[in-house]
């Protein structure tokens, strides 16, 4: 899968990765802290994250 944000009209690739892996940094975190989701809960999650970056 491929992250993709928009940044005024235009791509940026390097953008999108950072994105991800804060996501990714975050849902460690939140599994270290005890924090855990159901794989249905995690993929909302994940489709509002992306939805509210585009």
């Amino acid at each position: 899968m491929k992250a993709i944000v928009k940044d005024n009209g235009i791509t940026n690739n390097q953008v999108a990765m950072k994105t991800l892996f804060s996501y990714l940094d975050k849902g460690i975190d939140d599994m270290e802290a005890g924090k855990v989701h159901t794989v249905e809960e995690a993929f909302q999650i994940i489709k509002e994250k992306i939805e509210s970056e585009l």
